[in-house]
């Protein structure tokens, strides 16, 4: 297994309140080093970290679709095909790396399976953002939320968020609720009927 992270110093857990607040600061923060497509090598890692804090405050867990990469955005929501197989996979950012020259992606060993490349511990890539920065916030609806509640893949609960498109005349403001957003959703907020109606698949996000 050829892991792309190199060792790093254990750090101290932080209490989850502020690890979520610490991933929806990195999230809205705009980043000139979002781009559309990119293509390289990537790795995977696993076993020697799993349990560790990863660089958003969470514990890493190899058997979630998560990988690391050295400036996107906590939270964004990246599309990796392995360029020879043409298998392909969503993953969410949730770390720093890889740090070995040559590299531009780390995969769990979850979403490296899901691609095919365990056994060779490398593979050539493209990665396609598919969203997660404010201005590409996608939306989907689930039955259990009511009026301006969200439930948020980069937001802490009790977030106040405002939510723009064109298809609004106004801005919505809405409130982060507790609750995951599943990566089989392919979505990063999840709201209630009404507001899709009226808001569209995807809103630029601010925070109020």
């Amino acid at each position: 297994m050829a892991a792309g992270c190199a060792p790093r110093a254990a750090a101290p857990l932080l209490p989850s309140a502020t690890a979520s607040v610490a991933v929806a600061v990195a999230a809205a923060a705009p980043s000139q080093a979002v781009f559309a497509t990119q293509e390289g090598v990537a790795s995977w890692y696993g076993p020697g970290f799993a349990g560790r804090t990863t660089s958003n405050g969470e514990v890493f867990d190899p058997s979630q679709l998560t990988a690391a990469h050295r400036t996107l955005p906590f939270g964004t929501r990246v599309r990796v095909t392995n360029l020879q197989t043409g298998a392909s996979v969503e993953v969410r950012i949730n770390d720093r790396g890889p740090f070995k020259p040559g590299r531009i992606i780390d995969l769990s060993r979850a979403a490296a399976d899901r691609i095919g490349m365990l056994s060779s511990g490398v593979a050539r890539v493209r990665v396609d953002v598919v969203s997660g920065t404010p201005s590409a916030t996608r939306l989907a609806t689930v039955s259990d939320l009511r009026g301006f509640e969200a439930r948020s893949a980069l937001y802490a609960p009790g977030q106040l968020l405002v939510l723009r498109s064109e298809r609004a005349d106004a801005p919505v403001l809405v409130r982060v609720v507790e609750g995951e957003v599943p990566l089989e959703v392919q979505a990063d907020l999840l709201v209630p009927d009404h507001l899709l109606a009226s808001l569209g698949p995807v809103v630029d996000v601010s925070i109020d």
